[in-house]
């Protein structure tokens, strides 16, 4: 069952029907955040890919909403973060919106015209992110999750392999 969004979201552009919400997952101690765009399907209901059977269907299994459950978050869990001596417990996992835009009815991954789009990620900004203070490196997963953390990147393709320099 999809979560209900917490009264915080009222008065977001993307309030919908009141569900899919899907909470940051912050690690008190971690000094990476894992940023995502917008949780999808999985994190929505709450079922977390597990690997995958002949014919490459993905296998599953409940558990609470989170980000990045899906085939993103398998890979993650299976290669990244274990090529950078990371597990998922090590890290802050978040995403730039908490819930998927409804277009025409359904729940889409696609992101809302730049109008609505913009309140929108300002609002779910100022009413849900509570990065820990231990959080050292922000790995931006997709452009909406970069130009949260830097709002001059206007392309991941030509910031890929860069750090942001330290502005404190």
């Amino acid at each position: 069952d999809m979560l209900l969004k917490p009264p915080e979201c009222r008065g977001c552009p993307l309030w919908g029907d009141g569900r899919g919400f899907v909470p940051d997952e912050m690690v008190q101690g971690a000094e990476v955040l894992v940023l995502g765009q917008n949780p999808g399907p999985d994190e929505e209901r709450g079922a977390r890919v597990t690997g995958y059977a002949e014919g490459g269907k993905a296998t599953y299994e409940a558990c609470a909403q989170a980000p990045f459950l899906g085939k993103t978050g398998f890979e993650l869990n299976r290669v990244y973060l274990p090529a950078a001596g990371l597990e998922r417990g090590d890290v802050s996992l978040g995403n730039a919106l908490r819930c998927r835009w409804i277009k025409d009815g359904k729940r889409v991954n696609d992101l809302p015209p730049e109008a609505v789009l913009r309140p929108a990620l300002e609002h779910c900004t100022n009413a849900h992110l509570r990065m820990p203070k231990s959080t050292r490196l922000i790995f931006a997963r997709r452009a909406l999750a970069a130009r949260l953390t830097c709002p001059e990147v206007t392309s991941v393709t030509k910031w890929s392999g860069y750090l942001q320099p330290d502005t404190n």
